[in-house]
């Protein structure tokens, strides 16, 4: 079979080990700040304020803008501290706090699989184009670029941005499109058996399953991906 010219990947537990819990982060990033509070009533008014505002959130990932998008969990941040007894106006401590843990080098968030540099530079240095589709809001970037990875990546379509997500196939033709290229002359990786490996394959696209945690390979499945340019076949 030809090799693709593209090789597109999910991000969240196929990239990078992702442990994203808001409240705990935020409970979390309180008590760095020098905070005192309770932490179970904190923690239950920051879920409630997080849901009644996620339809705010996913609106405004539509404008594409990091600093809109810090703009709402500095206001969110500093509504919750007011509500849990704490002083709105060290929000931006808090927020400080948060950006540590999430895309500082002691990151308790996000890590790199130690076999995605590797692949990477294999597939760059054989002259693949790659990309990212992942179900996942504008932060995408932000944490492709603290962990070493955007400069790899032509395309990177976080599906908040767009407003759709895997496994719907709009999202794959989106980043398609921007690469210019069919689904035929494309491979999609990912971790999901729905949202990656069939959805890929529903478009058109070869899909191959990542799953770190099986002993044996399959023509659909990697173990790891060192294993990815040889069942590419190039």
């Amino acid at each position: 079979m030809t090799a693709p010219k593209v090789v597109t990947f999910d991000c969240a537990q196929t990239l990078m080990k992702v442990d994203w819990q808001p409240t705990r982060l935020a409970v979390r990033s309180a008590e760095l700040a020098g905070l005192e509070f309770d932490r179970q009533v904190a923690g239950e008014i920051y879920d409630r304020k997080l849901g009644s505002r996620w339809p705010e959130f996913k609106e405004l990932n539509l404008k594409r803008d990091e600093a809109v998008l810090a703009g709402f969990w500095r206001e969110l941040t500093a509504d919750w501290l007011l509500e849990a007894g704490m002083p709105a106006d060290r929000a931006d401590d808090v927020i400080t706090e948060a950006n540590n843990l999430l895309f500082g080098d002691s990151s308790e968030v996000f890590s790199v699989y130690d076999d995605v540099v590797p692949c990477l530079d294999r597939l760059t240095e054989s002259g693949f184009r790659l990309a990212v589709i992942s179900n996942w809001d504008n932060s995408l970037h932000r944490a492709l670029r603290s962990f070493g990875l955007s400069d790899y990546f032509e395309v990177v379509i976080a599906s908040l941005e767009e407003g759709v997500e895997k496994p719907d196939p709009a999202l794959f033709h989106i980043a398609l499109e921007k690469l210019g290229v069919d689904p035929g002359d494309a491979a999609h990786v990912g971790d999901n058996p729905i949202d990656d490996l069939q959805a890929a394959r529903n478009v058109g696209m070869r899909g191959f399953l990542i799953d770190r945690e099986r002993d044996e390979r399959s023509d659909s499945v990697i173990t790891s991906l060192s294993q990815l340019q040889e069942v590419l076949g190039s």
